[in-house]
């Protein structure tokens, strides 16, 4: 979700386009009767030019989504490549998935959801090659990952009045587990994050979001808090940008920006792009937005 990411991730209260699949399921009534979106983004961390280093990682990902009011369906895509932190291995995690997501209105202003998804992913790992980390990351494509399917869900609430909305999400309720290695940790721990976005005025939104617990994703542990804001400027454009830094572990500073083109009646496109200069991580992506 490029409008989520342009905000750094401070999205489980605004949640009110199709992205909200991902991002709070209970967040799909917010928006209009119905919407979609198509998308694409990528972080790394390292630069491909340069050497090979320990925790250095490329992660893409893609996801489609349709979301309505009772329900909103989605096919997602992860492929993460990493360099072990001895710098000898290269890891990687590779997932597909589909999801069904479903509404419940609990009483006026309060609205549960869950996104159920049928995941097929594995993980693997090999030497280090290359003598660039570009050449590195990208030899994890020639690695062969033997995939099991598995199944798993989220659970999310959203409270809103007309200023105010408070999103709340559990994440990998199951922490499924794709390795046959039962000491292998999951790529996809349970996660609980708490979110609350304010709406001033038309057309302006102010977020924040709190993950709850610590948990151990690539690149180390993260117990992340993230804040955003997004504008519009007319009736064509929106600019949004936002800050993110985990609360354990590595604290430094990530900022993001992202914009949205209207290009015609109802679809716009979403672009984003983010700098931590502490580990020399980039990401961006784009995306086209529908909405009805």
């Amino acid at each position: 979700g490029e409008r989520a990411l342009g905000m750094a991730g401070a999205f489980v209260g605004v949640s009110d386009d199709a992205t909200a699949v991902v991002w709070n399921p209970a967040g799909l009534v917010a928006g209009g009767p119905a919407g979609m979106t198509i998308g694409w983004n990528q972080l790394q961390v390292g630069k491909s030019a340069g050497p090979i280093r320990a925790g250095a990682r490329r992660q893409r990902a893609s996801l489609t989504s349709l979301g309505t009011w009772p329900m909103g369906v989605s096919y997602g895509t992860v492929d993460v490549a990493e360099v072990s932190r001895s710098g000898a291995e290269l890891g990687v995690f590779r997932l597909s998935q589909v999801g069904l997501t479903v509404l419940q209105s609990v009483m006026p202003g309060l609205v549960v959801g869950s996104t159920m998804r049928l995941m097929r992913g594995g993980q693997s790992s090999g030497l280090v090659g290359g003598p660039t980390l570009g050449d590195a990351l990208s030899s994890a494509r020639d690695l062969n990952v033997s995939r099991h399917t598995v199944f798993d869900l989220d659970v999310a609430a959203m409270a809103s009045s007309p200023k105010l909305r408070i999103g709340v999400i559990l994440k990998n309720l199951r922490s499924p587990q794709f390795d046959r290695n039962a000491e292998t940790p999951s790529p996809l721990p349970r996660q609980a994050r708490v979110g609350l976005a304010l709406l001033p005025t038309d057309g302006v939104t102010l977020a924040i979001d709190v993950d709850l617990n610590t948990v151990d994703l690539t690149g180390g542990l993260r117990q992340e808090c993230a804040i955003g804001g997004e504008t519009a400027l007319g009736s064509r454009l929106s600019v949004r940008s936002g800050l993110r830094w985990s609360l354990k572990g590595a604290r430094e500073l990530t900022g993001t920006v992202g914009a949205s083109l209207k290009v015609r009646r109802s679809l716009w496109l979403d672009g984003h792009y983010g700098l931590a200069r502490h580990d020399e991580a980039r990401e961006g992506g784009v995306a086209l937005r529908a909405g009805f």
